[in-house]
């Protein structure tokens, strides 16, 4: 039994191993392909040039343009999408877990959550369709009503499917969470004279935060990556501007558009795209870290 054991635990630390050992190789390799990137245009110009146009020559003896990669107006077009997007997902999707697991009766919450989560399973692709079929005609016209000129591509009707695709994610894990405060918390405040909605305030929401967060980071993450969506509904034009009745794009749509075509592998235009992948995961990370400092000085508040 003990070898038995022993070999379970070698397999578990084994398969720890692995997962860290490609993490690091995945990290390794994009921060590699970034550093000759830099080695061939400013970083200064990649972080603070406003002017995106990657186009470059095939070939040595072909005339063609240099290629401008200030890559201001694509992390502005994706942290405006985004924006948007959680201003959509996170009011329904935390407001409808708060619902569901305090103020819903058990047999609507047992066949109406099920409902919403199939809609995470929902291609993003079809999204894109319902944008530029239904949403972006739909805002034309409001737009024509109130005197606005909304682009047929904008940021606003990518955010807005963007944070309906997103919503489900933000609900089924908040609602899990919150579903798992302990009932003597809220029974304990409702005992002493509270309300019901200064118990979720005071109480729920503040032992959830973790989970909650969690739930708001994993909406962010998806945010920031998806590109069908943005393709479809925002365009490809790296516009700088923070207009959201505007063309804009991301940097997910621009990894995509420089991996496309016959340049080298090592041409700027093709490493610009790890660059951008790169910087996208650096954001990330520290968006993760602050989220913990966040978390962490909360909780010891409240403990």
């Amino acid at each position: 039994m003990a070898k038995f054991e022993k070999l379970i635990i070698s397999s578990l630390w084994f398969c720890t191993a692995i997962s860290v050992m490609v993490t690091v190789l995945i990290v390794l390799s994009v921060l590699f392909e970034t550093f000759q990137f830099f080695s061939l245009v400013s970083v200064f110009e990649f972080f603070f040039g406003l002017d995106w146009s990657p186009q470059t020559a095939i070939r040595a003896d072909q005339a063609g343009s240099s290629g401008a990669f200030g890559a201001v107006p694509v992390f502005l077009g994706t942290f405006l999408i985004t924006l948007i997007a959680m201003s959509v997902a996170a009011p329904l999707g935390l407001f409808a877990a708060i619902y569901l697991s305090v103020y819903a009766s058990p047999s609507f919450r047992n066949w109406f959550k099920p409902i919403l989560e199939i809609l995470a399973g929902v291609p993003s692709v079809v999204y894109g369709y319902f944008a530029i079929i239904i949403l972006a005609p739909i805002l034309r016209s409001f737009g024509d009503i109130v005197g606005l000129s909304i682009a047929s591509e904008s940021a606003l009707t990518a955010g807005a499917v963007m944070g309906i695709m997103i919503t489900p994610y933000v609900l089924s894990l908040s609602e899990d969470v919150i579903s798992a405060v302990p009932k003597s918390l809220s029974f304990g405040s409702l005992a002493i004279g509270a309300t019901q909605s200064e118990t979720i305030k005071k109480v729920v929401l503040p032992a959830a935060l973790p989970g909650v967060i969690s739930a708001l980071l994993l909406g962010v993450s998806r945010g920031v990556g998806e590109t069908m969506v943005v393709v479809m509904a925002a365009g490809m034009a790296a516009n700088l501007t923070v207009n959201p009745l505007e063309s804009v794009t991301t940097a997910t749509v621009q990894i995509v558009t420089l991996l496309v075509g016959d340049h080298e592998f090592n041409s700027e235009k093709t490493l610009a795209a790890f660059a951008l992948g790169f910087s996208l995961f650096f954001m990330t990370l520290i968006l993760n870290i602050v989220a913990l400092i966040i978390v962490k000085k909360y909780k010891e508040q409240y403990e």
